[in-house]
């Protein structure tokens, strides 16, 4: 009788053993030493996406009138250092381990995240667009003079809300890869320190943004090398295959930074 109750005693300790096997098993991992969860940083992320959003309205040509002239390049130029720090953070979040490998545009497992650096993209792709007189296809962020302001309105929401998901695309694409290669170094040093340079380099870069914005620079740059690249095929291909390229290479060497 005793030796009926100790067998049981010891299948009771095996399935005890099995179930917090079990229990081990699907408890959710923890992020990876030095990574956070999403949902640490979304109120972060929520904040940017606001910024990026009212940056974005700033440019809607009847609301820019009655706006200071100082104040659109001031808005562009701090653009920079923020996408600094936004890159910093994003490069810090773990999104989970996948079962496949997923492009970057479905591995980003945070609506804060994906809300900032799209309205980001969309704000200097507006920028662009308007300060060289450019247009994608049908797609003008101008509206035609004289034009009334639902028409106005119109045109501004085909570069902004119409082209949200082509944006957050493009912003995976190149935007964010190229964030992330540019914050790594940064992530080996203290984070206090990181902090502090990363706007001082962001305002470098926003220097140099208005640079190519300028009538007297980027708008002639930009034309050269677009003249250049219709003009030569061997120039089209190499655009082409270059921006097929490029977002894979970006994603490589970061991968062998790290």
């Amino acid at each position: 009788m005793v030796d009926d109750e100790d067998e049981r005693d010891e299948v009771d300790d095996v399935d005890d053993d099995d179930d917090d096997d079990d229990d081990n098993a699907s408890a959710p991992k923890g992020p990876r030493p030095g990574m956070v969860r999403p949902l640490a940083l979304a109120p972060l992320f929520i904040v940017t996406a606001l910024l990026h959003a009212i940056a974005i309205a700033t440019r809607f040509p009847d609301l820019a009138q009655l706006l200071p002239p100082e104040l659109a390049p001031t808005i562009l130029l701090l653009t920079f250092p923020l996408l600094m720090l936004e890159g910093y953070a994003e490069g810090r979040i773990d999104y989970g381990e996948s079962s496949v490998d997923l492009p970057l545009w479905m591995k980003i497992d945070s609506r804060p995240v994906r809300w900032s650096f799209t309205l980001a993209f969309t704000y200097l792709g507006v920028v662009a667009l308007q300060t060289w007189d450019l247009s994608i296809g049908p797609l003008d962020p101008a509206a035609p003079d004289g034009a009334p302001l639902a028409m106005r309105a119109q045109y501004f929401g085909m570069m902004t809300l119409v082209m949200w998901f082509p944006n957050y695309l493009a912003a995976c694409s190149v935007f964010i890869p190229a964030l992330r290669l540019v914050t790594t170094p940064f992530r080996w040093l203290p984070t206090l320190v990181s902090l502090l340079l990363l706007p001082l380099v962001g305002l470098a870069i926003g220097e140099g943004a208005l640079y190519l914005l300028d009538d007297l620079g980027g708008a002639s740059l930009y034309a050269g090398v677009q003249q250049a690249i219709q003009d030569d095929p061997v120039l089209t291909i190499g655009a082409m295959v270059g921006g097929v390229l490029l977002p894979s290479l970006l994603s490589l060497v970061r991968s062998a930074s790290e």
